[in-house]
């Protein structure tokens, strides 16, 4: 209780400071710390370094011996809390505030139930469990609770290595409307197998607004290993966006949009389509389950037991799971499911990429079984202020409107990643989630794509670093009738040439078209279809 007492006081101090504590990233909106203030705020900065700071403020560090030896002192100072094997370890710390449409005891529930935590955060976290749980105040309510919890945190990609630690969240409610979640490590108090990665007192403060609103400041300070990273994801990573305040923000504001979108009765559709509310229930539901097993995939947690194949020319490698499924479940066939991806550099900036993924009019201008066919857009429910974000129902025709196969997709996008998820759905199964019947029952094998930005404004004011993105790139491959534990040489064949084919449509489309034309227009112009 004392250690998160202090992590409580510590957040609540550096989530109220602004400058010189915290800086704001380039044009971005987040703010990221200053790790000299830090150390002046926290009162671990004697007088010597801070007659270093003074004399290179005016530029006389020469003035002084060795340099080195001074700075190794400060890094030595900044890691000083380091548990040992924890040594070497890089720091990242980001601050964000929003506003999100919640109250603040709906928000604190969120983060102190570990099954709703682990859910709304499924593009984050990989897997959560509660180790014991302390009470410090009235029984029955969040104020004064203390979970001791452990964590695994992923990035959509398998290319990208998870992040584990055991750590101490406190919940203290300090007026009817202010409340503080703070998460701190207890690896020197419960040794851990992972060493990869520490929290500093990290969390968010939550306060109601008088129109039901929350306003939600997040600090996220946290001691990563950045040696096994790719060169491709480096410069997101030490950004402070990639695991950092603005991705916690955005998943909880995509969460109560989407809640929202359960409620509302306002539905897209084409003049023949009429779907009832307890059918559009059914629609989002199986979206939602697609999503969740998407990002599950896509993580390099060690319960994935994802194989590597040689790499091919662009790629940073391609990846290969199998999934056995012996007996059958309500959502999954018998048989077996191979998942592959990989991971790409593309010079498109990612807004213009999720456009062009997500739209149904450039599907066939990527998806090789669909080149030859018409999609259609004939439903779609929006999901927030953003039309993009959407779940959508496409049918796929040929040139004399035969249906060959439907598909339900996902598209949604945010601050720090953009995600595009589909599953074929055959007609039985459109009319029985039309119906309102449960989904449970319906089988989709999520396929799709990831989106994150792949680089970053420099320093200097050059943002072409926004124009850069890293595509993941996920398929499914079924076979009903085999078991296997190893991949056979005719899948791996069909996997390169869907993979190399894929990514050369997509590749030769973004060349083509015109920079001008994101995709999005076509719904500004014409509306998404009729109410």
């Amino acid at each position: 209780m004392d250690r998160a007492g202090s992590a409580m006081n510590e957040l609540c101090s550096m989530g109220i400071i602004g400058k010189p504590l915290w800086h704001q990233h380039n044009s971005d909106r987040y703010e990221v710390l200053n790790n000299i203030e830090y150390l002046k705020h926290v009162g671990r900065f004697d007088a010597t370094l801070m007659d270093i700071v003074k004399l290179a403020e005016v530029g006389e560090l020469q003035a002084l011996p060795s340099f080195d030896l001074y700075g190794n002192q400060i890094n030595s100072i900044l890691n000083e809390n380091s548990t040992q094997g924890l040594q070497g370890l890089q720091i990242e710390a980001s601050r964000d505030t929003t506003m999100i449409n919640a109250g603040p005891i709906d928000i604190v529930e969120l983060l102190m139930d570990v099954n709703q935590w682990g859910m709304t955060f499924h593009n984050i976290v990989s897997r959560a469990t509660i180790l014991g749980s302390f009470m410090n105040g009235v029984e029955g309510s969040y104020d004064g609770r203390l979970h001791v919890m452990n964590a695994e945190f992923h990035l959509p990609s398998p290319v990208i290595p998870t992040r584990e630690c055991c750590f101490a969240r406190y919940c203290k409610q300090f007026s009817p409307n202010d409340w503080v979640v703070v998460d701190v490590s207890l690896e020197d108090v419960f040794p851990y197998p992972s060493n990869n990665f520490r929290k500093r007192p990290s969390g968010c403060m939550i306060k109601g607004m008088p129109n039901g609103y929350s306003k939600v400041t997040w600090v996220e300070h946290v001691e990563a290993d950045h040696s096994q990273l790719n060169d491709l994801f480096k410069p997101l990573v030490t950004s402070g966006l990639s695991f950092g305040a603005t991705r916690w923000l955005a998943s909880i504001v995509r969460h109560f949009e989407w809640s929202e979108t359960h409620k509302a009765t306002q539905f897209f559709a084409d003049g023949k389509i009429f779907i009832p509310q307890t059918g559009r229930t059914s629609f989002l539901k199986l979206a939602d389950r697609m999503m969740r097993k998407f990002c599950g995939n896509l993580s390099a947690t060690t319960t994935n037991p994802w194989m590597r194949l040689a790499p091919f020319p662009s790629s940073t490698d391609v990846r290969v799971m199998i999934q056995n499924n012996m007996s059958g479940t309500s959502n999954n066939s018998v048989g077996t499911t191979i998942v592959f991806c990989t991971t790409i550099w593309l010079n498109i900036s990612p807004n213009r990429l999720f456009n062009f993924l997500r739209h149904e009019k450039s599907r066939n201008k990527w998806d090789i079984l669909s080149q030859t066919l018409s999609i259609q857009q004939f439903a779609c429910m929006t999901i927030g202020e953003h039309m993009e974000n959407r779940v959508s129902l496409l049918r796929a025709s040929t040139s004399e409107d035969k249906t060959e196969i439907f598909y339900l997709q996902k598209s949604y996008a945010d601050a720090s990643a953009s995600y595009v998820v589909y599953a074929p759905l055959d007609e039985p199964a459109l009319v029985h989630l039309a119906k309102g019947l449960k989904p449970d029952n319906v089988i989709a094998f999520p396929s799709g794509f990831a989106i994150i930005p792949g680089g970053l404004p420099k320093d200097n004011g050059n943002n072409a670093g926004s124009n850069e993105s890293l595509l993941t790139i996920s398929f499914n491959l079924i076979d009903k009738a085999t078991h296997v534990s190893r991949v056979p040489p005719e899948s791996v064949e069909t996997i390169y040439r869907i993979i190399t084919e894929t990514v050369t449509a997509i590749k030769d489309a973004l060349s083509c078209h015109s920079r001008l034309n994101n995709w999005a227009q076509d719904e500004l112009k014409n509306g998404a279809g009729k109410k």
